[in-house]
């Protein structure tokens, strides 16, 4: 991927399905929502994390995003000291030169271990974009954005497993991911990890768990777990799992139900993949459950909605880099399924653009509690000479109707709640464990078959 360009749109390419494609060129789009965050003009960033009840167990976990001022660190490292390091900030220069005074009196005259120079502008960088004070502010060192892509792609490396937090008993495995090491090594959901590699596991928190599990490519860890009360052990090669985006099935009334856990890694080519096969069963209504769905690409959730919509808009974008909104439409082909769509107040970013454009087109209902509500588009940059990468936020969405959901998030035409001791349930769960007792769901069917 290359580095973000201010002229992002300066050349675009049409997908089969005809929704516009950045070229190799142009800037990685990427809108995320974590937890209870707030982008507000008045009071910049009001943030709480999300619920955390489970945890897929591999390296890299949840999403990073965004940031929202445009920060410009140019530096040059000479013979492992730095001969100079400019900051632009509000189109004027700044003198910080003090960093640079900084880093050659700690060179020259520092007793005892010294981080080298690179480390410490490294931390300096971290330190520079944490402290703007938007939780969606993103340095990564170049090591650091390699993990953060292969997390984005779906791409992990662990066992392959999805668990509950520890407590007294041990963590309950609640999925086993298809094809990964922990299927091949026998382990089974409704087994309960009890130790690993001979620690105790039990009452735990759920970091310390993970950091137990995931280690390096290649090598083994021993998982001791309970099953139907018995004891076992097994041993686990870690490696690289890919954790699928789309779950589909039939229920009953032959009704498709189809879970997107986020628009990124391969979701493009995975929900074609469903639609396709619903298609071919003689499939008509459809659910399509984008709970607890955090977001991901903008160009893929673009093309999940343009097999979806007839020729309309979809979003428009607008920023500080395009004064001139920037329209996303759809063509004239798409798949003539009769659909609903569920959310719920983890919905966010690219599922928020998803209903938006189902709901002002009138394509579909969107069925659940109000979505998370994050309007802002985050941008990745490449910094010169492999110094790393930064992600900002550059770009507002809006709904086809003109809306900006910052800080409102998508009202559902159907307002259904979850039984209260099913809200901090996860979505694999809910529709594996708990579909009867489901009531967005229910809802959801009862729409469908009216």
């Amino acid at each position: 991927m290359e580095d973000g360009k201010n002229e992002i749109f300066e050349e675009t390419k049409i997908s089969e399905t005809g929704a516009e494609q950045p070229s190799e060129s142009d800037r990685e789009l990427l809108i995320f929502g974590e937890g209870d965050g707030r982008l507000t003009k008045e009071r910049g960033v009001k943030y709480t994390k999300p619920r955390i009840g489970y945890f897929i167990i591999a390296g890299l976990v949840g999403a990073i995003v965004g940031v929202a001022l445009t920060l410009f660190l140019v530096s040059r490292v000479i013979g492992g000291s730095l001969s100079k390091l400019t900051i632009i900030k509000d189109m004027g220069d700044y003198d910080s030169s003090v960093i640079s005074e900084l880093l050659q009196r700690i060179d020259a005259t520092h007793f005892g271990e010294t981080p080298t120079s690179k480390e410490l502008i490294d931390k300096a960088a971290h330190a520079l974009v944490d402290g703007m004070g938007d939780p969606y502010a993103s340095y990564f060192t170049v090591k650091e954005y390699e993990d953060y892509t292969a997390s984005f792609n779906g791409n992990y490396y662990g066992i392959g497993v999805l668990i509950q937090n520890p407590d007294g008993t041990g963590a309950l495995i609640r999925r086993v991911y298809e094809g990964s090491f922990a299927e091949q090594a026998g382990l089974k959901k409704g087994d309960v990890i009890i130790a690993v590699g001979g620690k105790d596991v039990t009452n735990v928190s759920g970091d310390e768990l993970v950091s137990l599990i995931v280690g390096d490519e290649g090598s083994s860890v021993e998982i001791t777990f309970l099953r139907d009360g018995k004891k076992m052990t097994a041993e686990v090669t870690r490696g690289a799992v890919y954790i699928k985006r789309v779950d589909y099935f039939v229920l009953e009334n032959n009704i498709g139900y189809l879970y997107l856990s986020s628009f990124s890694g391969n979701a493009e080519e995975e929900f074609k993949a469903a639609l396709e096969d619903f298609k071919a069963r003689g499939i008509r209504n459809i659910v399509i459950d984008l709970r607890d769905n955090p977001g991901g690409s903008l160009y893929t959730v673009v093309n999940i909605c343009d097999m979806l919509l007839p020729k309309c808009t979809v979003c428009t974008m607008q920023g500080k880099s395009t004064p001139d909104a920037e329209y996303f439409n759809s063509d004239e082909s798409m798949y003539d399924f009769n659909f609903v769509v569920l959310v719920n107040e983890y919905s966010a970013s690219a599922s928020e653009i998803f209903a938006g454009a189902m709901q002002d087109n009138g394509r579909a209902k969107i069925i659940g509690v109000k979505t998370y509500g994050k309007g802002v588009v985050q941008t990745t940059y490449k910094l010169d000479s492999d110094h790393g990468w930064l992600k900002l936020t550059t770009d507002a969405y809006y709904t086809p109707n003109g809306t900006n959901l910052g800080g409102t998030g998508i009202t559902p035409d159907v307002i259904v709640e979850l039984p209260e001791e099913l809200k901090y349930v996860d979505i694999y769960t809910l529709y594996t464990e708990y579909l009867d007792q489901d009531t967005q769901l229910q809802a959801a069917i009862a729409e469908l078959t009216k």
